[in-house]
């Protein structure tokens, strides 16, 4: 099985959550592809460290451009603050790296034609992290809406927990 070397930048909340879904994709859906957590990138080393060992990454830097530039990442998982999403996807992009984003991309519609235009030119693959889209239990609601089986949906009112802060050990 191919495996996909993953470079994540930034730690806070959705990074951990990228990280834990990395560990665990492979109870949900059917992999052609293993994901390796392979570099983790965030503001100081000595933080970088710590989240590498609890979210299960090889290594840590503190440098985003490292990280961009490592040979041995194929992907650029980013789920930094929103105003930075453009110049890590643009340098990830130059460095013929896949590119994960979280939402929203860019901060305006110009940059992200930008960031998609500069992906296409250099023919690399890009996602933005609409994380609930392919959820079964999404899949399974709008397969329901969509047959009529509880016919038309007037209102909506529901949560959805999740505990990304737990410790996956």
């Amino acid at each position: 099985m191919q495996t996909l070397r993953i470079g994540l930048i930034g730690t806070g909340y959705m990074g951990k959550a990228h990280a834990i879904a990395l560990q665990m994709v492979g109870t949900v859906f059917p992999l052609t592809a293993r994901p390796v957590c392979e570099l983790v990138a965030d503001i100081n080393l000595e933080l970088a460290q710590q989240q590498a060992q609890l979210l299960g990454f090889r290594r840590a830097t503190d440098d985003w451009r490292q990280l961009v530039n490592d040979p041995a990442v194929d992907i650029v998982d980013i789920c930094s603050p929103n105003y930075l999403h453009k110049d890590m996807a643009l340098a990830a992009i130059a460095a013929g790296k896949h590119v994960y984003a979280e939402k929203p991309l860019a901060l305006n519609a110009a940059d992200a034609l930008e960031m998609t235009q500069a992906a296409e030119r250099a023919g690399v693959k890009t996602l933005v992290g609409f994380n609930y889209i392919k959820n079964p239990a999404s899949q399974l609601a709008k397969e329901i809406i969509a047959s009529g089986e509880i016919g038309q949906v007037l209102h909506f009112r529901g949560t959805f927990n999740e505990d990304y802060l737990a410790d996956p050990a």
